[in-house]
């Protein structure tokens, strides 16, 4: 009997705890049909193809309200047609700051672009945003200036021989933003720290990766623009990049390089640029161009030129709402991963299609 009323009064508890709570729900479906065209070297090129498929940043989440100053956040997506989190995190206003827990975007993350090809990748790992993705950490909030103790990354270096590694962490990544705004300017500059020993062997070395970026954003009645450049060190660490096409590749994205017992670091840079205007409460355009590029610290690997490699993208849109919360975005445009760093062409793809998005 002492066990029924604990029970009981526990879920009173909690019932008492959610209604005083003030939930509020949100979500969108997200639909893309594209053609894609490959334009593909020294290999046959594919057939034109076309894909209908649910976009994974489709969602479901609430924005929570526990208090004045404490609130909370979750969100579940639809990453290969799964559901996962995507955000789950409370926050804590304590008067000269906030103090959030939980998964959320990383500071990083630095976006300006709406293109929507692929899973609206907005020039993702083309140069268009510094994209570090959502990751539990712990974030301290003041003003325009975010610090927050994020996740390691869990892919860390490329192993070509094949030789076997190990890391060891000893500290979180560490990633800073501060954003202001005057007037109808907004500048925001961002960076990120990661540090952590790779074992090879005998051989124990560090591998550092860090990242600064800036971004600049305005507006002009109906015309605004954006535009970033960021740069750094092994950043695949510490958000997205790509300059492989996923079929010609040996080396990865944005990676340090373990070859012959060392340790080689690879140099980063990339940008963006992104103009849009909107002609009245339907119809709008969008134009936008990333450009990515990758370095190693040797220029040699096994009697091949690995100094660079590079990818851009580059679009046009026409993003046209037929009611409030129902959008479709035509758009026509090319993903180029150029040449290789051995000479050999990449893919280049021409796509044209269209996202179908409802609000609810």
């Amino acid at each position: 009997m002492k066990k029924i009323i604990v029970a009981v009064a526990a879920l009173a508890l909690m019932a008492g705890s959610a209604y005083a709570a003030d939930w509020n729900f949100y979500g969108n479906a997200r639909i893309n049909t594209f053609w894609t065209d490959t334009d593909r070297e020294n290999a046959p090129d594919p057939d034109t193809q076309f894909n209908e498929y649910l976009i994974s940043i489709s969602r479901i989440g609430a924005h929570v309200k526990v208090s004045d100053e404490l609130t909370g956040r979750f969100e579940y997506g639809a990453g290969g047609g799964n559901a996962n989190i995507r955000l789950l995190y409370g926050e804590w206003d304590f008067g000269a700051g906030k103090l959030l827990i939980g998964q959320d975007w990383e500071p990083l993350n630095l976006t300006g672009s709406s293109q929507v090809y692929m899973q609206e990748s907005a020039l993702e790992g083309f140069g268009g945003e510094m994209a570090a993705v959502r990751a539990p950490q712990i974030k301290l909030t003041f003003g325009g200036l975010q610090v927050a103790f994020v996740q390691n990354e869990d892919t860390n270096v490329n192993d070509i021989n094949g030789v076997g590694t190990t890391t060891d962490f000893v500290i979180p990544k560490l990633e800073v933003k501060y954003a202001y705004t005057v007037d109808n300017w907004k500048f925001t500059m961002a960076g990120g720290y990661q540090t952590f020993d790779v074992n090879i062997g005998a051989v124990d070395e560090d591998v550092t990766s860090w990242g600064l970026g800036l971004d600049v954003a305005a507006t002009f009645g109906a015309f605004s623009f954006s535009a970033q450049v960021n740069g750094g060190s092994n950043v695949g660490n510490i958000w997205l990049i790509d300059v492989d096409d996923g079929v010609n590749n040996t080396i990865g994205n944005g990676y340090a390089l373990v070859w012959n017992n060392n340790v080689i670091d690879n140099d980063a840079i990339g940008g963006r640029l992104v103009v849009a205007y909107t002609f009245n409460e339907m119809l709008g355009v969008e134009v936008g161009y990333g450009y990515q590029e990758t370095e190693y610290d040797a220029s040699i690997i096994n009697g091949v030129n690995i100094e660079k490699d590079d990818s851009q993208s580059y679009y046009i849109q026409f993003p046209i709402t037929l009611a409030p919360g129902v959008f479709v975005v035509p758009e026509l445009g090319v993903v180029d991963f150029k040449d290789r760093w051995d000479g050999l062409d990449e893919d280049k793809l021409t796509y044209f299609g269209a996202k179908w998005q409802i609000n609810f």
